[in-house]
């Protein structure tokens, strides 16, 4: 009983001393600690122009930023990463559509595309990323016309994933 005690004491002692590869830290390079949002461009007006869609989704991205807490919201001047993006197009497709043959349930797609600029190192490390709000999520924007909702519902969840998405590529980066 005393020498298998002892030999897992060992093993414990010996697996502890090898490492692990957990840590607590980011993967972001040192000199990385701010990122500058600023607003969005909107090229939806190519399909359809959609009103207050990049000021929304701008606001979502610094959201995201700001609950993640690996880099701090900063001025266009101080900032060390600089995230620049444009809405490309907003998409309505029909999932389900009830026995008239009217949409019952929808889901927007938000695509955008987004540069994100180095400014210590003076290079872009991302460069024309499509980035849309359905990757992770699947249900992302949907919204059900025969339960009540209507087309902000979908719209306020699509916007948040994207800013979730666009924060995660940035961060995932490294």
């Amino acid at each position: 009983m005393f020498k298998t005690f002892v030999a897992l004491c060992m093993s414990i002692v010996i697996l502890a001393g090898t490492g692990c590869a957990y840590t607590t830290k980011n993967s972001l390079p040192r000199h990385v600690r701010s990122i500058a949002v600023p607003v969005f461009a909107n090229k939806t007006y190519v399909d359809e122009y959609t009103r207050k869609l990049e000021v929304e989704v701008t606001n979502s991205t610094r959201n995201a930023f700001i609950q993640a807490g690996e880099l701090k919201l900063a001025g266009r001047e101080d900032a060390d990463l600089i995230l620049e993006g444009e809405i490309m197009r907003l998409d309505r497709e029909p999932i389900r559509v009830d026995r008239f043959g009217d949409p019952a349930e929808v889901q927007l797609t938000i695509r955008a595309r987004i540069n994100v600029y180095d400014v210590k190192e003076a290079r872009y490390i991302i460069k024309d990323r499509l980035v849309v709000n359905n990757i992770k999520r699947n249900e992302s924007g949907v919204y059900n016309i025969r339960r009540g909702e209507n087309e902000n519902y979908g719209r306020n969840q699509a916007v948040e994933d994207l800013g979730k998405a666009i924060a995660r590529t940035v961060t995932e980066r490294w």
